[in-house]
């Protein structure tokens, strides 16, 4: 019985620090309506509706999670929670046929040990921010969501993608020789179910969207005039549950994952450095970034 007295005291902890713009004016000036004037150029913040903000990964090619592209949006989630009248996120892209590449991988391949430290801990920052944001979340995937881009959308309460079997989606980090860390991991058990998720965790599967929709590792897929209309259409019907008691169940559901990594960052940061320093994995990156060098077409003199 002890770990459910501490959900509970946690929840009615949350309960006490919540938001009150619901509950009358607020004499705050909305801190979404500054967001975009904020110098985030990597990053797109505009209102939707009065409770609704849009957040969309803006870094062409492809919305590569840079360190400067996680701070801002790690920047962007806070400055939005901040907002009493703000209730819901939908997280997409403005670069056509991605939602996120995912991480940078040129940062892993023969960079200081004090980059790629900054750089993981921005990743452990961003993670726990969207997934256990107050916010309730809905990813609109616009294509390609591989690695930490599949990530994100995992941290999403609920995800709509868009259709087109030439479209991938999954964690596929045992390719290029890295593992994957647990709390990557546990998201997407907790989506597709344990067996699934063994086997694409040990094959870093990558799938479509028709195979991601039957394992249920989106919940919907449409064709891009309907992207955004279903995403918004699903965090409406988040936001029609009582605010304070949507918030304090996500809390009971994320809340124990999320300060199961908050407890040990540090350990978890020595683990991402011993995989990353190993010269197979050194090696394997290396290779592959010679692979995706020769695919682009010569630049004009």
């Amino acid at each position: 019985r002890q770990p459910s007295m501490q959900r509970f005291i946690a929840t009615r902890r949350l309960l006490a620090h919540l938001p009150r713009g619901s509950c009358g004016p607020s004499t705050r000036r909305s801190l979404c309506a500054s967001a975009s004037s904020k110098e985030r150029p990597l990053i797109v913040v505009h209102r939707e509706s009065e409770h609704i903000a849009a957040v969309q990964l803006s870094h062409k090619p492809v919305n590569a999670l840079t360190h400067q592209v996680l701070l801002e949006l790690t920047g962007a989630i806070r400055e939005l929670e901040d907002d009493p009248q703000i209730h819901g996120m939908l997280l997409g892209s403005a670069v056509p046929g991605i939602f996120s590449a995912g991480l940078d991988i040129r940062t892993f391949y023969g960079a200081p040990e004090n980059v790629l430290a900054d750089y993981w801990t921005a990743v452990q920052d961003l993670w726990l921010t969207l997934y256990s944001t107050r916010l309730a979340t809905v990813a609109a995937i616009g294509g390609h969501s591989p690695a930490g881009g599949c990530m994100l959308s995992l941290s999403c309460d609920e995800r709509v993608m868009l259709e087109g079997e030439k479209f991938r989606i999954g964690l596929n980090e045992t390719q290029l020789g890295i593992v994957a860390p647990d709390w990557f991991a546990s998201i997407l058990t907790d989506v597709v179910g344990v067996r699934s998720s063994y086997r694409m965790l040990m094959l870093g599967e990558l799938v479509s969207p028709s195979v991601a929709l039957e394992r249920g590792m989106v919940d919907e897929v449409v064709p891009l005039h309907q992207l955004h209309g279903a995403a918004t259409a699903r965090l409406d019907a988040l936001l029609k549950i009582p605010h304070k008691a949507r918030v304090a169940t996500k809390l009971m559901l994320r809340g124990q994952r999320a300060e199961a990594l908050r407890c040990r960052q540090s350990e978890d940061l020595d683990t991402f450095m011993t995989c990353l320093n190993d010269p197979e994995v050194q090696s394997m990156i290396g290779a592959y970034l010679a692979s995706l060098s020769k695919k682009k077409p010569p630049k004009d003199n």
